[in-house]
């Protein structure tokens, strides 16, 4: 009789994780959809000379890494607003501009291809957050897991990073793994996808501190501090081999001056432009940058989903820190790092930042809403 209940059970938790599968497949394919539209919408769309905002420096830094890094003698084409010729936007790790590269190389060298990876990255996300959080995990985890998904597919910054060939959404997708991993202390394997996250941009570089953190909070011993070495390394590993292409090709001294040089641009407000904003006032939608006008399209969030989430967060980590420890998970850990780092950005005296970084929180804020279902959840089961 028990054999029979158990056989019941999981043919029960195995249907609510297909049905949840095919929910968040939908709410990704609705991803893929509009964010294909924008790409091919809004202007630049086609073969007449456009780029939409930093597409200009990503993308045809991405077209000389192709041509002088890697050799690639395929058709190419000139396009309005050329960098100059030794530009390779070393100020941004290369990861993402290689992604570039092997999508011009592979779909032809025109708008709508270097936006391709942005659009697959978009639209993977929601079901990374719950394959994530549901994977081999009772009905109720199944089901917080699939409420994530869609909340994350129904971040507006996600359908508008998904359709531009821009560096965040990159960074966004490798942590968005890094995040999955680190929720089911699998911390080697998160700081895999941190060092990815980091190559792809460098304001996914708070993420390593959320993983020391919640190592420190599991582990408070030598082998956690052993742990915490390890993921630093693997990290530093990954960010690095990245690199290689670059260091064989100009030289090692050159490219870490380069990078350091980037680096400490990074913290330098720019000249005047467009509209900037506060990490805190990316939740509010205070001065969004525009990324198109034909059709409009802003780097705006989805405040009904980001608020509670930030929220929450902060309540969470604090409140987990200072009483409760278990409380404290992925979600709400990496988001925290996430948004005192890029805070840290601003008080040391870069100003001048734009609310299209903002898409690095969409997984934190989606697994974190999974914690507060899951804290919630408990307690009405035990009512």
């Amino acid at each position: 009789m028990e054999a029979a209940a158990q056989g019941g059970r999981r043919r029960l938790q195995l249907a609510v994780f297909l049905v949840g599968l095919v929910v968040v497949l939908l709410a990704s394919a609705r991803v893929a959809m509009v964010t294909s539209w924008y790409a091919s919408h809004v202007s630049g769309g086609g073969y007449d000379n456009a780029y939409i905002s930093d597409e200009i420096y990503y993308v045809d830094a991405a077209r000389r890494i192709l041509v002088n890094v890697f050799g690639y003698r395929g058709p190419l084409f000139n396009y309005s607003g050329e960098t100059a010729p030794n530009y390779y936007n070393f100020e941004h790790p290369p990861l993402g501009k290689y992604i570039i590269a092997a999508s011009m190389a592979l779909l032809g060298d025109r708008p709508f291809s270097w936006r391709v990876p942005s659009i697959i990255m978009a639209s993977l996300i929601p079901l990374i957050i719950y394959l994530g959080l549901s994977w081999g995990r009772d009905v109720r985890w199944v089901l917080i897991g699939a409420a994530a998904g869609v909340l994350a597919s129904a971040d507006h910054i996600l359908i508008a990073m998904g359709s531009v060939a821009l560096l965040d959404i990159y960074a966004a997708f490798f942590l968005s793994l890094a995040i999955v991993s680190a929720f089911r202390e699998r911390f080697l394997l998160s700081s895999v996808f941190e060092g990815l996250a980091w190559a792809s941009k460098e304001t996914a570089v708070p993420g390593l501190f959320a993983i020391w953190i919640l190592i420190a909070l599991r582990s408070p011993n030598r082998k956690g501090l052993r742990l915490i070495g390890l993921t630093l390394l693997v990290t530093l590993a990954v960010f690095l081999l990245t690199y290689v292409p670059l260091f064989v090709h100009f030289g090692l001294t050159y490219v870490i001056q380069q990078t350091v040089g980037g680096y400490k641009w990074d913290l330098e407000s720019r000249p005047p432009g467009p509209p900037t904003s506060t990490p805190s006032g990316w939740f509010f939608n205070v001065d969004p940058f525009v990324l198109s006008y034909s059709p409009l399209m802003a780097a705006s969030m989805t405040e009904a989903f980001e608020v509670p989430a930030m929220v929450s967060a902060l309540t969470i980590f604090v409140a987990g820190i200072i009483n409760y420890r278990s409380l404290v998970r992925a979600g709400d850990t990496f988001f925290v790092a996430e948004f005192v780092g890029l805070w840290a950005v601003y008080l040391v005296g870069n100003h001048t930042l734009y609310s299209f970084y903002s898409v690095v929180f969409t997984p934190a804020s989606a697994v974190t809403i999974a914690e507060v279902l899951d804290i919630i959840s408990r307690k009405l089961i035990k009512k």
